[in-house]
C-alpha cells in the first residue's frame, strides 16, 4: 500500500514532528516511521460493541482449521456470543482488535479461567488466549504478534503469572518466538457421541477427516508472565 506524501508534515524544519525526531534521525526516517506504525495498524481494546466481529472471527479461525457444517457453526456462533458478553461484563473476558486504515483486520481474546492449586504455580488463575484471527489479505504482517504482546500486558496488569492457549499449525511458530512452551494435555468426550473414532499411533496413512475433524490437532502451550 502506498501512502500519498504530505510534504508540510517535514517541509518546515519548526514542525512539531521535525522538532521531536531531529535529535535521532533524518526528516525522511521520520515519514518512514510514521508509514510503518500505520501499516502496522492500531490496537484497541474491544467493546460490547464489537462483539459481531469477535464472533465472526472466531468463525473464521474454525473454517481455517477445522471442518465443521454450517449448522454446527452457526450453533456454536450463537453460544459463544452469550458466553463472550456475559464474561465481559464480568470483567473476566477481554477482546483486542487491530485497525489498518481505520477497518479492523485482526483480532484475539483473553479469558481470566480458574485453575486448581499447584506446586510452583502462583494463585489460581490463568490467562487463557483464544479466538485469534486475522484476515487473509493482512496476514504475515505481524497483527497477530501484536495482539499477543498486548494480551500478555493486559494479563500482568491483572496480575495474572501464566497464559495458556492451544495453538493451530498456523499460529505455533508464532507463539514459540514469543517465548511459549509446549505442554502435555489429553483429552477424553465423556458423550459418546461426541467421541471421535480412535487412530492406533502405528498406522502410517492418516484416515480422510470427517465433519468435526481437526485438519491437525492443536498443540497446547503456556507462556509464564514475570511480573
Amino acid at each position: 500500500m502506498r501512502l500519498p506524501v504530505r510534504h508540510d508534515l517535514y517541509s518546515d524544519s519548526n514542525s512539531t514532528l521535525n522538532k521531536v525526531n531531529s535529535h535521532r534521525c533524518g526528516k525522511g526516517k521520520s515519514l518512514v516511521r510514521i508509514c510503518a506504525s500505520m501499516a502496522r495498524g492500531a490496537i484497541r481494546r474491544a467493546g460490547l460493541r464489537d462483539m459481531v466481529l469477535l464472533v465472526r472471527h472466531r468463525r473464521g479461525m474454525w473454517k481455517d482449521i477445522a471442518r465443521f457444517s454450517k449448522a454446527d457453526l452457526d450453533a456454536a456462533d450463537r453460544a459463544y456470543r452469550h458466553w463472550a458478553r456475559t464474561q465481559m461484563k464480568s470483567n473476566r473476558f477481554a477482546g483486542f482488535i487491530v485497525d489498518v486504515d481505520g477497518k479492523p483486520v485482526a483480532s484475539g481474546c483473553v479469558w481470566m479461567m480458574q485453575v486448581q492449586p499447584r506446586p510452583n504455580w502462583k494463585g489460581t488463575e490463568a490467562a487463557y488466549l483464544l479466538s485469534m484471527f486475522t484476515e487473509p489479505a493482512h496476514r504475515g504482517r505481524g497483527h497477530g504478534a501484536q495482539i499477543v504482546r498486548e494480551a500478555i500486558r493486559y494479563a500482568k496488569g491483572r496480575g495474572i503469572h501464566v497464559m495458556l492457549l492451544h495453538a493451530s499449525p498456523f499460529g505455533e511458530p508464532i507463539y514459540q518466538r514469543l517465548g511459549f512452551e509446549r505442554t502435555t494435555e489429553m483429552r477424553l468426550f465423556l458423550d459418546r457421541k461426541t467421541r471421535r473414532r480412535r487412530t492406533p499411533a502405528s498406522r502410517k496413512t492418516p484416515r480422510p477427516l470427517g465433519e468435526g475433524a481437526l485438519r491437525e490437532s492443536t498443540q497446547a502451550f503456556k507462556y509464564v508472565l514475570d511480573l
